[in-house]
This record gives structure tokens, sequence and C-alpha cells, in this order.
């Protein structure tokens, strides 16, 4: 016996139900999470104790932070006596060639295939909060690039 009338009504206010609260359920979600990703100026953001990661990179050596902005200025973190440093992943004088560390021969590798160590990399301004709330957090500036301490082919 095919449908009634009432009940093929009846299928399509619930189907239409059922899609507009699918749709009300995306909105809000949409609304509760933010649509902008972040905050779109860079500031100085803070990238955990800092005494912990002295200790993961003495442990595992330096790793990668993508920006936490969500642009272009992503870091290695690594230890320069000792001392945390942000380091920039684009090699200096260039504007896409990026660097990665290589753990197997122990030094930072550019696009072209060349190593380098630290001091030979752009860097991005940090400090650890000596006092209040933050105490001991480091924070790094990525609207503050310093330039590498020892310049690829000067003098060791």
């Amino acid at each position: 016996m095919p449908p009634s009338r009432s009940d093929t009504q009846l299928l399509v206010i619930a189907a239409g139900a059922v899609i507009a609260a699918g749709v009300l359920v995306a909105v809000v979600l949409l609304f509760a999470t933010g649509r902008n990703g972040g905050p779109k100026d860079y500031e100085p953001f803070p990238a955990g104790l800092a005494s912990s990661l002295r200790s993961d990179l003495r442990d595992g050596g330096p790793y990668y932070f993508p920006d936490p902005f969500g642009g272009q200025r992503s870091i290695l973190f690594a230890l320069e006596n000792g001392d945390i440093v942000a380091l920039s992943t684009v090699l200096p004088g260039t504007k896409d060639c990026h660097i990665k560390w290589k753990g197997q021969i122990n030094r930072f590798v550019d696009c072209h295939g060349a190593q380098h160590r630290s001091v030979e990399l752009d860097r991005y301004s940090d400090f650890i909060d000596p006092t209040g709330e933050n105490k001991g957090i480091l924070f790094v500036d990525l609207t503050k690039k310093l330039p590498a301490p020892e310049p690829a082919g000067s003098a060791n």
C-alpha cells in the first residue's frame, strides 16, 4: 500500500527539521570556536616553562615550533651555551630557503644541503619572565628578528 499524503508531508517536515537543526548546530559551532584562528597582530607569546624547554632541548636536541599566529615565522628552538634560543627557520639573506635540524649529523641544514651551526642563524628576541604569575615562562617576540651572531663563513 502506498504511503498516504499525510505520511509524506510528515516525512518532508521531519527531514526539513533535521536539516535546519544541523545548520543551526554548525552556525553555533562556528561562532563558538571563532573563525579568526588567533590574534591578528604578532605579540610576544609564552612558549612554555623555560626549565622544561631547556631540559627537553638538552635531552632531545633542537626542535621545530610552528608559528603560533599562523604566519610564516616558525621557530627552531635550540640551546647555545645553555641558553634557549628561538631560531628563524629561514636562512639569513634569503626569503624562502628553510632550515631544518638533522640530528644524525648534529647540524642545521638549509634548502641547498649546506650545514650550519645555530650561531650562524638569525633568531627572534626571547626572554624569561623573572617574577609574577608568568615567572619562569619563556616568551618569544616574533616581531623582533635579530641577526646571526656569527654569519656563515666567519671565523670560528
